[in-house]
């Protein structure tokens, strides 16, 4: 049978996706403002009453992801026996670093060493010493191990299902079917799917509704505009015309080459705000928490302070923790498609430590240099959050740079082509889940990919409108919830497809699909 270019479109998933993004993002742009109050409501109750939740799921695919790749199934290859990679280690770390982590990271990466000096975790005092020492370890900890953790699950188990499996789906549902059954070929492997692409489109439109308000701050202050919400608009439409045009390029013509261009980017700026700043203090002050991190793990996993209710482990690590599950499906995906070739034990390395330490670099840089200015500069730009916002500090910030007019406009090119990676990455994935047969050697049609792509900005510029940061979390937590639910049923599939295939075979350097007891069947 002739394998076609483009896949054809799975129309219950893609028209059931459509449907339910309508149906959630769509009041957002009728109510507008009316909805801050509501928001705030059940933000609340979301996040204190299922905080233990988020953190025991965490940690548990923390512990899981290393049992992968140290146990007896890390060297189980994803591919046949003489399949080699399809990437370069460096494209391949590119691909997979940039579509995890996007422009977020510079925006968190600057301030949330802000927010953690000013209203710091474990009853420290605003401002002091103690709170400098959770500065950049809890950013580093909120983007690391515990993050990438979350995209394994799907990653290895997808990846298992397309390579070893040979199934020519990349839809959610059939990677469940170990232990749902043919359950999933009827309405509950629909229903999964639809829940799969709509948490998908919530984190990526909370990306963007936190991302380009302060691309668009930057850009108008650059240019000595009024930063108001057409501005943001405008700014997000074209943004959606740059990322739709690299998807619709495809895997290799566009997010593969522009993945690379943005690693060289991204090393350019870090080095240059590494030696424009205090150089010494900031390598201080980056090991000294890298220390208090490594000491307290496993008490910034589990804290819920229930007695005191602060509320810092709610307002940041549940909220981070159900972002990144509504970013796992895409991520798993994705690190499918460009995995192949690859043993378990190589993804899930990539994916928790050597992505780890390319975010830890920008807490080094750019959450080092913030501290400085707070601390040693008695610069005000905790005062300037308050009144002002998030996109004005990194406004600020970057003008305290030398050579501000070329590291402005060098500073806005790594953001958009950092978020474009992201994105595009995101409208190709969910293009591939809506399509009923997907084979390795084809692509999404590429008017799905455009569809998704302003799907995304029409989601995006409900956020907008509605305005405000708990309506941008509660985005993602809702949408990320039972995301979490289908993901440890994902994790329970992939043990019993292992088991099934391999049992204790472990020996050979490498486990192929030849290997297994699939040829028996």
């Amino acid at each position: 049978m002739e394998i076609t270019k483009y896949a054809k479109i799975n129309k219950s998933v893609f028209w059931g996706s459509v449907i339910i993004c309508l149906l959630f993002f769509g009041p957002m742009i009728i109510l507008q403002q009316s909805a801050q109050g509501l928001v705030g409501k059940v933000m609340h109750a979301v996040t204190h009453g299922t905080d233990w939740m988020w953190e025991i799921v965490v940690f548990g695919a923390v512990l899981f992801s290393l049992w992968l790749a140290f146990g007896p199934y890390g060297r189980v290859k994803l591919g046949g026996p003489d399949e080699k990679p399809e990437f370069s280690t460096f494209t391949w770390f590119a691909m997979m670093f940039c579509g995890g982590s996007g422009a977020g990271l510079i925006y968190w990466g600057i301030l949330e060493p802000i927010y953690y000096l000013k209203w710091p975790p474990f009853w420290a005092e605003a401002q002091s010493a103690q709170a400098a020492q959770w500065a950049l370890s809890y950013g580093i900890f909120h983007w690391g191990v515990s993050a990438w953790a979350t995209f394994v699950i799907p990653a290895i188990g997808f990846s298992y299902m397309f390579y070893v499996r040979k199934k020519p789906f990349l839809y959610p549902s059939y990677a469940c079917r170990g232990i749902l059954g043919n359950r999933v070929d009827g309405w509950l492997g629909r229903v999964i799917d639809l829940i799969m692409v709509v948490g998908m489109v919530g984190g990526v439109a909370t990306s963007l509704g936190l991302i380009l308000p302060m691309i668009s701050n930057i850009g108008a202050t650059y240019f000595g505009m009024e930063d108001t919400l057409t501005v943001r608009l405008v700014v997000a439409a074209l943004f959606t015309c740059l990322y739709g045009y690299s998807c619709y390029r495809g895997l290799y013509s566009g997010i593969a080459k522009i993945s690379d261009i943005n690693m060289w980017l991204i090393f350019l700026l870090l080095l240059f705000v590494l030696f424009a700043g205090p150089t010494s203090f900031m390598l201080s002050l980056f090991f000294d928490n890298i220390g208090v991190l490594l000491t307290n793990f496993l008490r910034m996993s589990l804290y819920t302070d229930p007695i005191t209710k602060s509320g810092f482990p709610q307002d940041w690590t549940v909220f981070y923790w159900a972002w990144w599950f509504a970013w796992a499906t895409y991520m798993g995906l994705f690190a499918t498609r460009i995995s192949r070739g690859r043993t378990i034990k190589e993804l899930v390395l990539n994916m928790l430590f050597t992505a780890t330490a390319g975010c830890a670099l920008f807490y080094l840089t750019f959450g080092s240099y913030t501290v400085d200015l707070i601390l040693n500069k008695g610069v005000d730009l905790i005062g300037i959050l308050q009144n002002s916002g998030g996109p004005a500090v990194i406004t600020y910030l970057l003008n305290t740079l030398p050579l501000t007019s070329i590291a402005i406009p060098a500073f806005l090119v790594v953001m958009l082509v950092s978020q474009v990676t992201a994105v595009d990455s995101v409208s190709y994935t969910i293009a591939a889940m809506c399509c009923s047969e997907i084979r390795d050697t084809q692509e999404p049609p590429k008017w799905s990919r455009i569809f998704w792509s302003f799907m995304l900005f029409f989601c995006t510029s409900a956020l907008f409108l509605v305005g405000g940061l708990k309506v941008v979390q509660l985005a993602s937590i809702l949408t990320a919830f039972p995301v979490a639910i289908i993901t440890v049923m994902l994790a329970i599939s992939l043990v019993k497809w292992l088991s099934e295939d391999f049992g204790e075979k472990v020996k050979p350097t490498y486990l192929t699909y030849a290997d297994s007891n699939l040829e028996k069947e």
